[in-house]
């Protein structure tokens, strides 16, 4: 079997992968810029921009992203921690 490796390029420098991230944060939640997904929508790679355990500075910083952008993009605020066993998500 041949294995084919991509080199990335000098922009792509600040992308980590789904694991990368979940190992940086830990138990918080995530900023994360341009973010690539499988065909079953699972997370493969983003740019972290910013992580914190507190959501409300994670938001807030979602908010200073989104008014500093002038051609805007794609943002995903994702959650690396242990849910909470005693709340009810719906989804």
């Amino acid at each position: 079997m041949e294995a084919t490796v991509k080199i990335q390029n000098k922009k792509a420098v600040g992308r980590m992968s789904e694991r990368q991230i979940k190992r940086k944060v830990g138990e918080s939640w995530a900023l994360l810029e341009n973010p690539v997904y499988d065909e079953k929508q699972v997370l493969l790679s983003a740019e972290l921009l910013y992580y914190d355990a507190d959501k409300a500075k994670v938001r807030k910083k979602m908010r200073e992203q989104f008014g500093t952008r002038e051609n805007g993009g794609h943002f995903a605020l994702f959650f690396y921690g242990t849910p909470d066993p005693n709340v009810v998500y719906l989804l």
